[in-house]
């Protein structure tokens, strides 16, 4: 099995929701025989934060093949981004990758495929919502993207910084999200909601809402592991 390399630290709670991941996801499919070889290469949570909000993604991206290439020196075979966010700079990192890197938007637009749905609601920070890169995957694909309005993606940012992105879930927030979630589900026909933030599983759970959810997070550490076990 290759060794796995994860740029962690944005945030530290879902950094650990993929290392716990992956260990329990080979666990299960070895019998419990195998335990992946994994390195994490934690950044600055802050520093990656603030290139983004000074619309710096030359910095933004200096930082993420820095880490990558930090990977690689710690013997790391593949890679993957533990964030969403930071794929908003993918089209200027791809290039550079010296090794084989997962994305998740890819991994997340394939499963939305597979599975059939058709009108997806997108969830995530305002950077990922801003950016556009599930909705161009999506109508590439003949899905209908769902994206909330400005005041919505301002809101759910501010639900997601800085409590969420830590790993703390407040019930005001939680109640907060499920208000904008409905909202959209309600008046746009969505068959499918994308948590398109690492941390959103943390707050919205299958149970929480009336349509699946597609939770970009275990479905990055499935291809993550499948890619590692080739």
């Amino acid at each position: 099995m290759k060794k796995i390399g994860l740029v962690g630290g944005i945030g530290p709670a879902s950094t650990v929701d993929y290392y716990i991941g992956l260990i329990n996801k080979c666990r299960i499919e070895s019998g419990d025989t195998v335990y992946p070889e994994i390195v994490i290469d934690s950044v600055n949570m802050v520093e990656a934060t603030d290139y983004l909000l000074n619309g710096d993604n030359k910095k933004s991206t200096e930082l993420m093949l820095r880490s990558i290439n930090n990977l690689k020196a710690a013997g790391a075979e593949i890679a993957a981004i533990t964030a969403n966010t930071e794929h908003t700079v993918w089209d200027e990192m791809e290039d550079f990758f010296e090794i084989p890197v997962i994305s998740i938007v890819e991994v997340g637009v394939n499963e939305t495929l597979r599975l059939g749905y058709k009108r997806v609601l997108i969830l995530g920070t305002v950077f990922t919502l801003n950016s556009g890169i599930y909705e161009k995957c999506f109508a590439a694909n003949g899905i209908t993207p769902i994206t909330p309005c400005d005041d919505d993606k301002e809101r759910i940012g501010k639900l997601i910084y800085p409590n969420l992105e830590n790993g703390i879930v407040v019930p005001k927030d939680k109640a907060e999200m499920l208000e904008i979630i409905n909202k959209y589900v309600e008046y746009d026909n969505a068959d499918a909601i994308l948590l398109g933030c690492t941390e959103l599983p943390l707050m919205i759970k299958e149970d929480d809402v009336k349509i699946p959810l597609l939770d970009t997070t275990q479905i990055h550490i499935g291809a993550i592991y499948n890619a590692a076990k080739k």
